[in-house]
């Protein structure tokens, strides 16, 4: 296999201006491949792992195969620091982007400014996971003027060794925006350097709906790819989990409605008919959910953030939940 070099990419004017201090919190999948095309880009890259994973990372760098072509980032490219004892410039970055599960945001974000002190922080935060809330338990973490970004990723990513990620599916670019109000500067200049990677990375000035929308998908898809451990191609072939994903859409699109007011499709059948099926068939059939990959590997997964948000923010507004309640349950079976 071929691979390129991380180095001098991103033609000119990119990288003749001073490189922006990127520290990414996380190696797993997410995190290997946005540290990896930050560092092709140009940028500063710091790396924050955990265990055995750091003098892998120190020696071996970061390897990317898949959809978005191979690439190698040297480890002279890449800084590679313990989870557990970041230094200090590694918090007071120009972004600190976390890229961990969303029910370790808050505890990790706490634990980095304790660790760090008052006098420290990042300039901003962008936030990588999957879900409904963490980006509110985010802000809740950090000073008030340290800005927060979200974003949503249709990029499927599979982790193949500590070193090693292959992007399966690649169906639009990182989207990345603010829930909090005007977008304060400089994050549009930092999405800006981030096009000379290999991941494509756009601005949005309104995200939420985006990000709603991809809730609902995850919703839809994630949790009940864990539980019967099909693709999302078998998932919308099949007559039983399509009636399962048709009810659990229906549940999702009323709660959001009420909550967000959004109205993000009419009803749960004609989402997985006009929506979801004609994306997933010729884009990602084959993609299996992160989800059903931690419930295999024996993690924690996100349910709580996705199906098991639906149910809560149902409560709140006096929704039913039937479908997306029994879902949320038995993946945390599964995680039992």
């Amino acid at each position: 296999m071929q691979l390129g070099t991380s180095g001098v990419r991103g033609g000119a004017g990119v990288n003749e201006l001073t490189p922006l201090r990127m520290t990414v919190l996380g190696s797993g999948s997410v995190g290997l491949a946005v540290a990896a095309s930050f560092a092709q880009a140009g940028q500063s890259a710091t790396l924050l792992a955990r265990g055995t994973a750091v003098p892998l990372l120190r020696e071996q760098g970061i390897t990317v195969t898949g959809v978005c072509g191979d690439h190698r980032v040297e480890p002279s490219r890449l800084r590679v620091c313990d989870a557990d004892e970041p230094a200090a410039q590694d918090i007071a970055c120009d972004v600190l982007i976390v890229a961990t599960k969303a029910y370790q945001v808050a505890q990790v974000l706490k634990r980095l400014m304790r660790n760090a002190g008052e006098a420290v922080a990042p300039k901003a935060v962008l936030l990588l996971q999957n879900g409904w809330g963490s980006a509110d338990e985010a802000r809740a973490a950090l000073p008030v003027d340290v800005p927060v970004f979200s974003s949503i990723m249709m990029i499927g990513i599979e982790r193949r060794s500590p070193t090693h990620v292959n992007v399966n599916v690649q169906a639009s670019p990182i989207r990345v925006g603010t829930l909090f109000g005007a977008a304060p500067p400089g994050m549009k200049d930092t999405v800006a350097r981030g096009q000379a990677g290999f991941l494509p990375i756009t601005y949005e000035d309104e995200i939420e709906p985006a990000i709603l929308n991809k809730f609902l998908f995850n919703t839809c898809l994630n949790a009940i790819g864990a539980i019967t451990r099909m693709s999302y191609g078998e998932l919308v072939s099949n007559d039983h989990a399509r009636h399962l994903i048709t009810q659990v859409a229906d549940e999702t699109i009323r709660v959001v409605l009420a909550e967000r007011g959004l109205a993000l499709a009419p009803d749960g059948a004609t989402y997985v008919e006009k929506t979801l099926t004609p994306f997933v068939l010729p884009k990602a059939a084959a993609h299996r959910s992160s989800m059903l990959q931690d419930v295999e590997a024996g993690r924690r997964t996100e349910v709580d953030y996705l199906n098991g948000a639906v149910v809560r923010m149902g409560q709140a507004r006096g929704i039913a939940t039937p479908a997306n309640d029994a879902v949320a349950s038995l993946v945390r079976a599964r995680e039992a």
